[in-house]
This record gives structure tokens, sequence and C-alpha cells, in this order.
């Protein structure tokens, strides 16, 4: 009975692993050939038992159905069919895959997912764009499909690549003159297999204009005179080329064409813009012969002026430049003397279009130019003009020694001039910075007189440096030429509490072969060292004054320098010039210890100061009691902590101190010092 038991369990599970009904196969791909017909592909289902007998492949044009067997697949091995006549060229058709197993009567899997052959629609709306759409291979989308990849054909049996995306629309932009377009739609699956579109197409043409140019300026070559323009290329990769055009009559009129998409400069060879101001502006043409809008014009700058030689100036006028995108922020006016390198006059407003240049020297020829400039650094050149000066005759030289800080802070200003050439005098003139304004303060006629002096009492040169120039006055009453400029020197001084003073001055200038040597002098408590407190080299401009050595005196310094002329001055002077002088406090500081061991270390209760006036200082100690236990008038005396030759007890004691504070201020501290014994 028993063994009848097992055969029965034996043959119950032996039955049940042969009729074991399988998966079906995971269909990834459809991929729609070019006759219409389509391939699947799968992939195989696991098969334990050997049980499998055959892939059914079923087929409808509605998802809904029906569904027709269209296909069986007996290879097990075999993960692709081909469905020949299913059409799909020119519909979305759809298929499933069931596994069938061999047993009595044949087992069927449950059907694959169902996939629908990918349809595109490719439009064309005539505006040099295609328009793709398509369908989903299934919705929700299988989780191993990758993006959709757009193909186009062109030409015939060429594929390019045009783009990817995840979305079921893609818009490419034609840049194909007139021909016809094909388009299909790729989808790779993980698995390695890729679906495939119908392909759909048109005869597709470039309507679309190129980019338009950004035209940055149109300046005047500074060699040739001629307008030359300068723009960004294109963003049009079909760009061939560029239209110039010239404003001519009110009508723009093409005047010339440039190619070669990265072509940037052109030069009108036969502009006139030394003469007069000239407009141009530019359009991009595309490999099909399709122009961009004109760019927005720009026009050219027209440089003119006038040469007054009594004036000693020169008068320079212009247009205004126009086709900045940001407008013109500022114009920069430009000189060159004698063919040097040209070097910026001055910055002027977009509002101003005229200027006046002065300070013209004799026999030298001065070319201008004009830029403008725009909000975005872009640049635009005027033309040149240039003028040759003959003017009165002048001194071959005219030159200031020295400008000296006297004792009374005031300044004097010694100067030589070549006295053989007469001219009508010389103007003293002052500024409080290296660029001026300079103001004149003395007028010297010419006498035949080769030294002058003059003392500048209406200054503050403890608090300012000053400097100094002079203008010889030719026959027209014009500023002729410039003496050398000279700079006083402004000392000043700082107290530290490192017990240092610190002295900064600035250079001496004015002297062709520079300083040799600064000397400073020291004044201590209204007593002058008598000799220089140091001396340091002509580059230095700072120097910190220890004063360790200073510290009982009652801290009042003031200093002098004095700057010595290196050798080499070519009119063969060595001189000297004083700075100003200027005075400090260094603060007092007083150290009180709060108690004392007359059988310790701190033996004596002395307070320590520096600084300090010792001939106001008094200090008083009193007991508990009131009564007084010490007195001192002596600074550098303290109390030893007996009363009358005998030891004082120990404890708290009270003390009075008092000091004159600079300023006349009375200090006076009440305060206690604790005795240890």
């Amino acid at each position: 009975m028993h063994k009848a038991i097992a055969f029965l369990v034996f043959l119950y599970v032996g039955l049940s692993s042969a009729f074991t009904q399988l998966d079906p196969p995971e269909l990834r791909c459809l991929d729609v050939k070019a006759n219409g017909d389509v391939e699947l592909t799968w992939i195989i289902p696991a098969d334990p038992g050997g049980v499998f007998d055959a892939y059914q492949v079923y087929y409808s044009t509605s998802l809904a159905g029906p569904y027709n067997l269209v296909g069986t697949v007996a290879v097990y091995a075999q993960n692709t069919f081909t469905h020949v006549g299913s059409n799909a060229a020119v519909q979305s058709v759809y298929y499933y895959v069931v596994t069938r197993s061999d047993a009595p009567g044949y087992l069927y899997s449950s059907p694959s997912d169902t996939l629908a052959t990918i349809l595109v629609n490719a439009a064309n709306p005539l505006n040099g764009t295609a328009p793709l759409t398509w369908n989903e291979l299934h919705t929700p989308s299988l989780a191993t499909s990758q993006d959709y990849e757009i193909f186009y054909e062109y030409p015939a049996t060429v594929w390019n690549f045009a783009g990817s995306t995840t979305s079921l629309s893609f818009i490419d932009t034609i840049d194909i003159c007139n021909d016809l377009i094909n388009f299909r739609v790729e989808q790779d699956d993980a698995s390695g297999c890729s679906s495939v579109s119908a392909v759909d197409g048109d005869i597709y043409q470039n309507l679309i204009p190129p980019d338009i140019p950004q035209l940055d300026s149109v300046s005047v070559d500074d060699v040739s005179q001629n307008a030359a323009l300068g723009w960004q290329s294109s963003e049009a990769g079909d760009t061939e080329g560029y239209i110039i055009y010239q404003f001519i009559g009110g009508v723009w009129t093409p005047i010339d064409t440039v190619w070669g998409i990265g072509t940037t400069y052109y030069e009108n060879t036969t502009s006139d813009a030394d003469t007069q101001s000239e407009s141009y502006c530019i359009a991009a043409i595309d490999s099909c012969g399709v122009t961009s809008p004109l760019t927005p014009g720009h026009s050219t700058i027209l440089l003119g002026g006038a040469l007054d030689i009594c004036a000693d100036e020169i008068t320079l006028n212009w247009t205004h430049y126009t086709g900045f995108n940001t407008g013109v922020d500022h114009y920069e006016v430009m000189v060159s003397e004698n063919s040097g390198a040209y070097s910026l006059v001055e910055t002027l407003d977009d509002t101003i279009s005229t200027t006046v240049f002065n300070g013209l020297n004799d026999a030298s020829t001065y070319c201008f130019f004009i830029i403008a400039e725009s909000g975005d650094g872009i640049t635009s050149s005027s033309n040149f003009i240039c003028f040759t000066i003959n003017k009165p005759a002048t001194p071959s030289y005219i030159y200031i020694r020295t400008a000296s800080v006297n004792n009374d802070e005031d300044i004097e200003i010694r100067w030589e001039v070549d006295e053989t050439v007469q001219v009508d005098g010389y103007e003293l003139q002052r500024s409080t910075s290296f660029g001026g304004p300079w103001t004149a303060l003395d007028y010297q006629l010419y006498n035949g007189s080769s030294e002058f002096t003059y003392t500048d009492q209406n200054v503050n040169a403890d608090k300012q440096d000053y400097f100094y120039q002079l203008a010889v006055i030719d026959s027209c009453g014009n500023e002729a030429m410039y003496s050398n400029m000279a700079r006083t020197i402004l000392l000043t001084a700082d107290p530290y509490d490192n017990l240092t003073n610190e002295l900064l001055w600035n250079d001496y200038e004015g002297w062709p072969s520079g300083v040799d040597q600064y000397w400073i002098s020291r004044t201590t408590d209204g007593v002058a060292d008598p000799f220089p407190l140091t001396i340091v080299a002509g580059f230095l401009g700072w120097y910190n004054d220890d004063l360790t050595s200073l510290i009982y005196t009652q801290g009042n310094f003031s200093y002098r320098l004095m700057a010595i002329e290196s050798f080499g001055n070519p009119y063969g002077y060595t001189d000297t010039v004083w700075s100003n002088g200027v005075s400090l406090q260094q603060i007092p500081r007083l150290f009180i210890p709060n108690a004392f061991a007359p059988n310790g270390v701190n033996q004596i209760f002395i307070p320590f100061g520096v600084f300090i006036d010792h001939e106001s200082y008094s200090l008083i100690i009193f007991n508990e009691l009131g009564e007084e236990m010490f007195s001192t008038n002596d600074f550098f005396e303290g109390w030893d902590g007996t009363n009358d030759g005998a030891p004082a007890p120990p404890g708290v004691y009270n003390y009075i101190l008092k000091l004159v504070l600079p300023g006349g201020v009375v200090f006076e501290k009440m305060s206690h010092v604790t005795l240890i014994r």
C-alpha cells in the first residue's frame, strides 16, 4: 500500500513538471522595413523543462483587435520574426507573441506586451522647417526603451543624424535648398535591438534666412582713410557670405559681396570717409541665396578742426557716431606728436562733439583722431587730421631750482631762465595736485635777468604739499612753454605706543638728478639736537624714531627734513630744500603696582611712567587712620614700607598721586596699595 502511494506521488510530480506553462517572450523591438514588412525582436523565455513547442506571432491593424496569427516560430533559440506584407509603411500596426508548450492539447502562455510600429508623420508648413510627430512603441514606454533618435535621408540612401528627444515630436530646420527629404525615428532598447519607424518625407525648401550678423562698427582705416567694416559671423551654419550696403542718395545700395562665413572685415576702397561721414550696413547670404534682413546702419565719424597759433590751440569738431546697439558711451580724443605713438588726450561724454587742444610745441606736427566707444566696449575710429605748429620764439630752458619751506612755513621758489631770448614774461603757477588745475601766483616781466625768487605765503605747508611750474608768456600773450614741475615736501609724524614716532613724507620732485639723501632734524622738549637725527637714502619716504632712550622726557618732539640733490644736474647745481616742521606729543603712560613686599621681589612701591612731566609730580601715602606715612615730589623716589625708619605693619595703604598732563590737565588718582610682609 505504501509503495502504491509513493508511485502516485512520483507520477503526479512528473506530469506537473511536463505540463508547466512557459512565460511569453519579452517583445522589445519592431523594425519597419522599407517595403512595409516588420521584423519583431524578443527576449527568449526560460524553459528549464524543455517543453517549448513554438512562438506564435499575432497581428492587428487596431490596438483593440481582432488579432490574427501571422507566424509560428518553432525554433526555441530564434528571437526574431519578419512579418511580410504588414503594410506598416502607411499605418501603425500591432503585435504580441505567445509561447506554446508541448503537452496534450498544448499549453499557451499569456500574451507578451503589445507593441505598435512607429509611424512618423513629416509635415511641411513651407516655412523652412519639418515638424515631425509619431506614436509610442508602447504605452507607457518600456522601462528598457531609450530616447528617440531622428534621422533624415539626404542625399538618397544616406541617412544623417538630426537629433534626439524623449518626446513624441521634433522640429528639424531645413538647410537644403530644394529637394526631397525623408525622415525616420529609431528607438534603441537596452537588450541591443532597435525599433525603426516607417519613412515619411516631402520636398522641402530652405526658406529661413540666415541669422542677422552683428555689425560691430564702421571705422576709418588709419592708413588708407577708407571706411572699414567689422562684424561678427552669422550664427547660421549655411551662411556663405555677406552683402555690403552703403547709404547712397537716400537708398541702401549694395556695393560689394564678400564670401566665407568667417569673413568679418571689409574695406571700401572707393570710400571718401576722410571728407564725409558715410553710412553702411550688411546682410548675410546663405548657400541657397537667401539673405538676412539688413543690420542697423552705422555712420562713420568725420573729424575736422582749425589751428589758432596765437591762441596756442587747435579746435576739433566731429560728427556723432550712430549704429551701436547700446549707443555711444563716450568719445576719446587721441593725439600723436611728430609721428609718435597715439595717446589719450581726454574722454568726453557722448553728447559732446567738440574740444580744444592746447599746449602746442613749436615745430611739432600733431595728428588727431576720435574713438567712439559703446556701452559694451566696441569702438569706432574717425579719420585723422594733422597740423604743423610754427610759434613765436621761446627760451632754450626755464628751470625751477628749488621749492623749499622756510621757518615761517612759507614756501620759497627759485628759478632760472634763458635770458637771451626776449619774451613777454614768466608766470609762476601753483597746484595742489600733479595734473592741475594750476593757479597763477606771480608774473615777472622780462628784464634780461636770469634768476628769480618768489615767496608763497598763502599756503598751509604743514597740511598740504604743493606743485609749482613756470609758464613762458610769448608775444601773443600765450603760455608758450613750461618749466619742470617742483613739488614741496610734506612731512607728517604720528606717535605710537611702542615708543616710536613714525615720520612719513613724499618725495621732493623737480630735480633732474633726483634726491641723494634726506637729513632729519629733531627737537626734544624745545631743545634742538646739535646734529641730524639720521640720514636716509633719497628713495625712502619714512623713518621710525626709536624713543626708548627718551622715555623720561616730557614727550614733546618736533622734526624737519632737508633733501639734498644728487650730483648730475645738467645746470650744474646741487641744491637743498626743507620740508615743513611737524610737532607731536607722545602720550604719557603711567603704571602703578597694587602691592609690594619689602622683603620680597618688589621691595619698593613706586609708580613707573614714560613721557611724564616730573616737575609736577607728587605722591602721598596714608595709613587707614589717615595719617601720612610717606610723601615725595621726586618721580624716581618710592616708598620702602617704613614710617620714620621703622617698618610699617602689613596692610592696605591709601595714596594720592598727582601730575600735570600735556595741555595743562591735572591728573589725580586716589587708590590703595597692599603692603605684604
